[in-house]
């Protein structure tokens, strides 16, 4: 039996020039090697080539590397480990470099640029001040609040009631059809003659744009509890 002649392999040569420089020496053509061996000769080109994606099934180019290292007195055993180191870093690269690669970092660099930052910057400084505006044009169109800091149901055991709340600032205020002063942060205050009984005291703030709301606040005025003699009388 014929022993393979053990030949030292650089670390820095490819497999596929290995083979093609192990096949020139010993004067075979592609057409030879695929004669002999039976291997197709589009699979010997892509071997000599590096193109690993062009090979069929892994269980048998692992034959085709075999066969083809015997027949140039190669080490087959040597030739299938480059083999596969070559296949893995081969489908490594296909993947992972292909996230970020030069050409699209270049990409990024070309899209994000001073100009489109600035334009970024204006859309959303344009989009607050809309956003702004719409606010304050529903501020200005709803009707205004009435808040009270009384409730809107009491009794009273004196004449007079005192009011007391916030509206929106500018609106005119009226109690009961009167006016009343209303300060710069909407608040107001205000008392109120009372009659005995039930009294509805209706409170209405209109705004700048003429929209009106109002309220009412109903007081019982118990006139005969607070005309009741006191003890010392």
């Amino acid at each position: 039996m014929t022993g393979f002649i053990t030949k030292k392999l650089s670390r820095k040569r490819s497999l596929g020039s290995i083979l093609k420089s192990a096949r020139t020496k010993a004067n075979f053509t592609l057409e030879a090697v695929e004669a002999e061996t039976k291997i197709c000769l589009k699979y010997l080109r892509a071997l000599e080539a590096g193109e690993y994606e062009s090979l069929p099934a892994e269980a048998y180019n692992i034959g085709f590397v075999r066969s083809y290292a015997e027949i140039l007195k190669l080490n087959p055993e040597k030739i299938i480990t480059m083999y596969r180191q070559e296949r893995s870093e081969s489908r490594f690269s296909a993947i992972a470099p292909a996230r970020i690669t030069p050409k699209r970092m270049a990409d990024w660099q070309f899209l994000i640029t001073p100009k489109l930052i600035g334009a970024i910057f204006s859309i959303f400084v344009f989009i607050a001040m809309v956003s702004y505006v719409a606010t304050q044009l529903q501020k200005f169109s709803s009707p205004p609040t009435i808040s009270l800091s009384t409730p809107a149901q009491f009794t009273s055991k004196v004449d007079t009631a005192n009011l007391a709340g916030k509206t929106v600032s500018g609106a005119t205020l009226t109690i009961n059809s009167e006016p009343v002063l209303v300060s710069t942060d909407g608040s107001f205050k205000q008392d109120v003659q009372l009659s005995p009984g039930l009294n509805e005291i209706v409170i209405k703030s209109i705004s700048r744009a003429q929209k009106e709301s109002q309220t009412v606040v109903k007081v019982l005025y118990d006139s005969d509890v607070a005309s009741l003699p006191s003890a010392n009388n």
